[in-house]
């Protein structure tokens, strides 16, 4: 048991080191030239996917480009020959993406891959379609800085953001540095979550995906539901729902992510909703991003659930390393694909 969490443990300690090595294979891959491309469409699936949420709270006050994450078998309607088709599966056998992948090629899309092999790479080699290749063995979700980094370095050497290699540089060097306190921090987070549902909310578009991946952390890693969602959205539905059914009554512990794009009325709505539905949970938690850049900010939260995902894990006393239903799910789903 130690030992599997260790593992998982030092993954989410290595996420700097990660990014950059991941920075430095994207830069040496063969792309070919910018030209304009229309909407960014990435396929993908669980931590395959993230990245593209990421890049896409990452753009949304400064990137005049349409990123979006399609998890599914099939492209929409509105992916059209001027836009960019990105496939992304680290293990490079994601049937849903496979299967995207393959609509995309048909479509005439201008495609690119990210993975660390298997079929996707296959095909993409016979199609000619550009592919970064990055190292395989790592549960996806703990190849959180091979899959984004690459994709955010990758937009920009296609002339569709501008470079983010000193915000890559901040935020490599943010990680490194705090990571110890943030690894405090995550123990004494941790602690306040076990038998308790967390309820991560984000503040701001940047947030939106760190909140996503918290939720995925921490279902995958401590084998626990949690809830994610995101303000001022909420105020207009889920505030209504808070610590219902009766079961549920002081068992959620909101957590806010905050950011300084937060709008301040966004953030008065916060204290407002802890405030209204005060009998419905025992204690709520403020976390604010760390940094300079929007990257970096982004980051230092996201870094910070992966380590409370793994604290969680030991103190639940699970090993957070396999997801034995993920694995019987694909093993049902590949045999009955076989007796077809």
């Amino acid at each position: 048991m130690a030992g599997n969490s260790r593992t998982m443990l030092e993954l989410a300690l290595g996420l700097p080191e990660q990014m950059a090595e991941a920075a430095a294979l994207c830069r040496c891959a063969e792309l070919g030239e910018p030209v304009n491309y229309g909407p960014v469409l990435v396929a993908g699936m669980g931590g395959s996917a993230i990245g593209a949420d990421l890049v896409r709270g990452l753009f949304w006050d400064e990137v005049p480009v349409a990123v979006s994450a399609l998890r599914d078998y099939r492209v929409p309607a509105s992916l059209g020959k001027d836009g960019l088709f990105v496939a992304v599966s680290y293990s490079g056998n994601t049937e849903e993406t496979l299967s995207a992948f393959s609509l995309a090629l048909k479509r005439g899309c201008r495609t690119l891959c990210i993975t660390s092999g298997g079929a996707l790479a296959g095909l993409a080699a016979r199609h000619g379609v550009p592919t970064i290749l990055i190292p395989g063995g790592l549960p996806p979700r703990a190849a959180l800085g091979y899959l984004f980094v690459t994709l955010l370095v990758a937009l920009g050497r296609l002339g569709l953001c501008r470079s983010y290699s000193r915000d890559l540089s901040e935020a490599v060097g943010l990680a490194a540095s705090r990571r110890d306190e943030w690894q405090r921090e995550a123990r004494r987070l941790a602690s306040k979550l076990v038998d308790r549902l967390p309820l991560v909310y984000s503040t701001s578009r940047l947030l939106d995906p760190v909140a996503e991946r918290w939720r995925c952390q921490i279902n995958e890693n401590a084998k626990t539901m949690c809830h994610s969602s995101f303000f001022p959205e909420h105020n207009h539905n889920e505030i209504v729902g808070m610590g219902e059914p009766c079961f549920m009554t002081r068992k959620g512990v909101p957590i806010g992510l905050f950011d300084k794009s937060t709008h301040p009325r966004t953030a008065l709505r916060w204290r407002h909703v802890l405030a209204v539905t005060r009998g419905g949970y025992e204690r709520a938690v403020e976390l604010r991003s760390e940094g300079r850049s929007g990257l970096a900010r982004m980051l230092s939260l996201v870094m910070l659930g992966d380590l409370v995902s793994c604290e969680l894990a030991r103190l639940r006393g699970v090993d957070p390393m396999p997801v034995a239903r993920i694995d019987e799910l694909k093993r049902r789903m590949a045999q009955s694909r076989r007796q077809k």
